[in-house]
């Protein structure tokens, strides 16, 4: 009796021991089936956040209204260049005296273009070449000079012009050369003066100017390279000329400038002529000046940011 109840006790253990053994099978399935589906899970999560999610939220919609126009990309480029740290203190003086870069496209083969530009605008014959130039289906290039003339007549006479559809420049607020041309500064402060009237006749910012005396001159030998480069940072681009007229000759009659204008811009495919706004000379030769070298199959242009300019070699 004894010994059967130690076998029947002995098999006892051996069935549950079998059972202990399954449940601890059927568990570690449970744990490992859980464990897979939760890292399942955790790479569904990551590749749903860094396929969909983060593309949406660093990348705008090209069609949305919400992204930039071309105007406020160009503001964002000007921001971009004015927060900068400056080397020189100059760079953080008007910071509303940018306008955005673009390329410079120079002469086509066989291209045969004058650009007419026009010195110390305006002035008294201000209305008469703008007549002149309309009646010559001719668009120019006027360089204000202010002269101490009041903004309100800048301001309208600038407005006149631009509303004919001619280019407006920046020349200079003054020709006192020796204070313009002192120092960085004092150009910078001098053609903002004029900047800021073209912008507040027109609504628009000018983009090109011309250095008072040329780009080259007796008095800003010692800086010009440091402002020439100021000046291309902010976006702005200088034209000097190709043909210079004589018109600032007071001794030169209206023959001389004819002849030497035409015979300038027939000897070369593309020219940008130097003449003065207060030339009565200049004025009385102009219609036949245009119509000669439109007989000879010369367009005119004016001038704009995207012209590749006429520049002269600065000095070292």
């Amino acid at each position: 009796m004894g010994r059967k109840n130690r076998v029947y006790r002995r098999g006892s253990r051996s069935r549950y021991s079998r059972y202990g053994r399954d449940n601890r099978f059927v568990r570690n399935i449970i744990i490992i089936s859980v464990s897979a589906a939760f890292v399942l899970a955790a790479a569904g999560v990551l590749v749903w956040y860094f396929v969909f999610f983060l593309p949406q939220q660093t990348l705008p919609d090209p069609v949305s209204s919400d992204a930039p126009s071309a105007a406020e990309s160009s503001q964002t480029a000007e921001s971009v260049v004015s927060q900068q740290a400056p080397v020189h203190a100059y760079e953080a003086l008007y910071p509303q005296m940018y306008v955005p870069k673009v390329e410079k496209i120079g002469a086509a083969d066989g291209e045969k273009s004058v650009y007419l530009t026009f010195n110390n605008a305006p002035s008294a014959k201000t209305d008469r070449l703008l007549e002149v130039l309309e009646q010559q289906d001719v668009k120019a290039t006027f360089f204000i000079y202010c002269n101490e003339n009041t903004d309100e007549y800048l301001k309208a006479a600038i407005k006149k012009i631009y509303d004919k559809g001619h280019t407006v420049g920046v020349s200079s607020n003054t020709y006192d050369y020796r204070t313009i041309y002192a120092s960085v500064e004092n150009y910078l402060a001098d053609f903002a003066k004029v900047f800021d009237l073209i912008e507040e006749a027109t609504g628009e910012k000018p983009a090109v100017f011309r250095f008072a005396g040329g780009s080259v001159n007796g008095y800003n030998r010692s800086i010009i390279r440091e402002l020439a480069a100021e000046m291309e940072r902010r976006g702005f681009t200088y034209h000097d000329w190709s043909l210079d007229s004589g018109d600032s000759n007071p001794q030169a009659t209206g023959q001389q400038i004819y002849d030497t204008t035409v015979n300038g811009i027939l000897s070369s495919g593309k020219s940008v002529v130097l003449m003065d706004s207060h030339s009565d000379a200049t004025l009385e030769q102009l219609p036949a000046i245009i119509q000669k070298a439109k007989e000879n199959g010369y367009e005119f242009k004016a001038l704009d940011a995207s012209t590749k300019p006429f520049t002269m070699a600065l000095p070292e």
